[in-house]
C-alpha cells in the first residue's frame, strides 16, 4: 500500500487530505491489516490531528509572560490586602497620597519613554521604533501608566475614596513592577533583533577591509548573545546565531584571516556545547563546524598559520558536541555528528576525525544508547573513514580518548571489543 506523505509538520493541512485519508483507512481494510504499527500511527496522527505550528507553545508563553504574571499576581494580592485591612482611608490623607501617585508615575512614564527613545536612536536602525516603541508590550505599558495617571485624578475628582484609593495604589505597583519585564523585553530586542544583525554586519564589513582584530572582539560579542540565547531557551536566536556565524566563518576562510576563522570555531563549539547541554536539538552548530572545515580544506595544502588548528578545532569540536549529545541522549545530534566527522576526516585526511569517531563510540557504549546508534551510525562510519586514511592510529586513538575523556575509559575497551565482533 502506497502512502503519500506530506512534509510540512507531517500532519493535515486542510479537510481535502483529512476527507483522503479517511477514504484510505476504511477502504483498505486488507492490506490496514499488514501494516506496521508506525504506520497506523502515522495514520491516526495526521487524521484526527491539527496542524502543530498553529498549537501555541504553553512553555514559551510562560518564558515569556511569566514576568508580567507575576506582577498581576503581586498586583491583585496587594488590592485585596489593602481591601480588607484598610477598608477606609481619611481623606486629607487621601489626598496627598492620590496626588503623589499621579505625579509619581508620571514622571517615571516620562524617564522610561525617555531612555527607550534614545536607546532606539544608538541601533542606526530605521526600524527600530516599530521593533520598540510600537510593540504591544510597549504599548500595553504606556495605557496602563496611563490609567494609573489618570485613576488618581478621578478619584480625587469624585471623593471616591473607599474603592479610588486601594484601586489607585494598586495601580500604582503594577506599574513599577511591570518596568521588570518591560525592560527585559526591550533588552531582548536589542540583543537579539537587533544586535545580531549589527554585529553579524560589522563583522562581515571587518573582514571585507582586513581588520582582524575588530572582527574578532565582535564574534566574542556575538558569542555573548548566543550564550545569553541559551540560558533563556531561545533556539530560533541560537540558529540565527549559528548560521551567521557559519558564513562568518566560511568568508574569514576565503580571505585566509585563519585566526578570526579559528574564533569563530571556538564559538560555534561553546554554544553547540551549551545548546545540547540544555536538551536542544538543534543542528546548525556542528552544520556551521562542517562548513568551516570544508571551506579551510581548501587551503590546507599550504602549511602554516592557522589553517591546520582550524581543522583540528572542528573535529574536536565536533567531538565534544558528540559525547555530549551521547550524555543527554540525542540520537540525531550523534548521527550528523559521525557523518561530519566522516566527512571532513575524508576531505582533510585527518586522522584525528578517526580518533574522534572512536571517542564517540565510547560514549554512545557508555550511555546504553541503542545497538542501531553504535553499529549502525559510529561503527559503519569509522569503517568509511578506515579506507581514506590507514596506518596504525589505534595506539594513539586510546591514549587520546582516555586523556580527553577520562570517563570514557571503560567504555572505550567495550567499544573497542563490540567493534572487533563486527
Amino acid at each position: 500500500m502506497q502512502v503519500r506523505v506530506w512534509r510540512e509538520g507531517g500532519l493535515c493541512n486542510n479537510e481535502f487530505m483529512k476527507k483522503e485519508l479517511l477514504y484510505t483507512y476504511h477502504a483498505k481494510k486488507d492490506e490496514r491489516k499488514n501494516m506496521s504499527g508506525e504506520m497506523l500511527k502515522l495514520y491516526f496522527e495526521r487524521i484526527f490531528k491539527v496542524d502543530e505550528r498553529k498549537l501555541p507553545d504553553f512553555v514559551a508563553l510562560w518564558k515569556k509572560y511569566n514576568w508580567w504574571l507575576c506582577c498581576v499576581v503581586v498586583t491583585i494580592a496587594v488590592g485585596l490586602i489593602l481591601y480588607y485591612l484598610y477598608p477606609n482611608t481619611d481623606p486629607e490623607n487621601a489626598r496627598y497620597i492620590l496626588s503623589a501617585i499621579s505625579q509619581g508615575l508620571a514622571a517615571i512614564l516620562a524617564l522610561v519613554f525617555t531612555i527607550t527613545l534614545v536607546v532606539a536612536q544608538m541601533t542606526r536602525r530605521y526600524t527600530a521604533m516599530d521593533k520598540i516603541i510600537f510593540r504591544p508590550e510597549t504599548i500595553g505599558l504606556m495605557i496602563i501608566f496611563g490609567l494609573g495617571v489618570v485613576t488618581p485624578l478621578l478619584v480625587l475628582k469624585t471623593d471616591f475614596w473607599k474603592w479610588g484609593v486601594n484601586l489607585s495604589i494598586a495601580f500604582a505597583i503594577f506599574c513599577v513592577f511591570s518596568l521588570i519585564p518591560f525592560l527585559k523585553g526591550v533588552n531582548g530586542v536589542l540583543k537579539y533583533e537587533i544586535g545580531i544583525v549589527n554585529l553579524d554586519e560589522e563583522i562581515m564589513e571587518a573582514i571585507e577591509l582586513g581588520y582582524e582584530p575588530r572582527a574578532i572582539n565582535k564574534i566574542r560579542e556575538l558569542n555573548e548573545i548566543g550564550e545569553s540565547a541559551v540560558r533563556e531557551s531561545r533556539e530560533d536566536v541560537i540558529l540565527r546565531i549559528s548560521r551567521n556565524l557559519s558564513r562568518i566563518g566560511t568568508k574569514s576562510a576565503e580571505k585566509k584571516f585563519w585566526f578570526v576563522t579559528l574564533q569563530v570555531v571556538y564559538v560555534l563549539k561553546n554554544i553547540g556545547l551549551k545548546s545540547v547541554e540544555k536538551g536542544f536539538k538543534d543542528e546548525s552548530a556542528i552544520v556551521g563546524l562542517r562548513m568551516i572545515a570544508v571551506e579551510t580544506s581548501k587551503e590546507i595544502g599550504n602549511k602554516g598559520d592557522y589553517k591546520s588548528a582550524v581543522i583540528q578545532e572542528v573535529l574536536k569540536g565536533l567531538s565534544d558536541i558528540g559525547v555530549k549529545a551521547a550524555e543527554k541522549g540525542l540520537e540525531d545530534i550523534i548521527k550528523d555528528v559521525a557523518e561530519h566527522l566522516t566527512y571532513v576526516g575524508r576531505e582533510s585526511e585527518n586522522k584525528k576525525a578517526l580518533i574522534w569517531l572512536w571517542c564517540l563510540g565510547a560514549a554512545v557504549t557508555k550511555y546504553n544508547m541503542s545497538r542501531s546508534v553504535v553499529e549502525d551510525i559510529v561503527i559503519m562510519n569509522i569503517k568509511e573513514l578506515e579506507e581514506t586514511i590507514s596506518g596504525d592510529w589505534l595506539p594513539l586513538t586510546e591514549r587520546l580518548c582516555k586523556e580527553q575523556y577520562p570517563d570514557l575509559k571503560d567504555a572505550f575497551e567495550e567499544f573497542k571489543s563490540r567493534y572487533k565482533t563486527e
